[in-house]
């Protein structure tokens, strides 16, 4: 009877635990920013009442390319970075990989602020006179004049 002696097998590097969770962080940023860019709201046009309507500002906001590209930006340069810094004494491929998910997690933050003050912008401007207020992103807007507006 021969017996063997169990091969050694390849631990995973904790840079590689660590770039796969970067690549799942990343996917659910996007997700979430997805899930924050799509927006619309509908403020009443300015001389509106309960009573009498006189139309609608209808905004449509739908994903900008610009966050995605600066979300997969911060994620490529934080592993590329990170590969180039292995093995170093200061910043490490570990510290390098934890600023690249830094740089995703405050990008999808920054857009869910983003959202929800463009969000009360468009009703606060719309009801003080601007029917066309300054918004970040893909969002479009139109005007819904009712039939008895003057």
């Amino acid at each position: 009877m021969t017996t063997t002696a169990a091969e050694p097998t390849a631990r995973e590097s904790l840079f590689t635990r660590d770039a796969r969770k970067l690549v799942w962080i990343t996917l659910l940023c996007l997700f979430l920013q997805v899930l924050a860019q799509n927006w619309s709201a509908a403020p009443p046009l300015p001389g509106s009442t309960d009573v009498r309507q006189l139309g609608f500002v209808q905004f449509e906001a739908r994903p900008w390319i610009g966050w995605v590209l600066l979300t997969i930006g911060f994620a490529v340069a934080g592993f590329v970075v990170g590969v180039a810094r292995r093995g170093a004494a200061r910043w490490d491929q570990d510290r390098v990989l934890a600023l690249g998910l830094a740089g995703v997690i405050g990008v999808t933050v920054l857009v869910w602020i983003v959202y929800f003050v463009q969000w009360l912008w468009v009703f606060w401007a719309v009801a003080h006179g601007n029917l066309h207020p300054i918004t970040i992103g893909d969002v479009s807007w139109s005007i819904e004049r009712l039939g008895d507006a003057p």
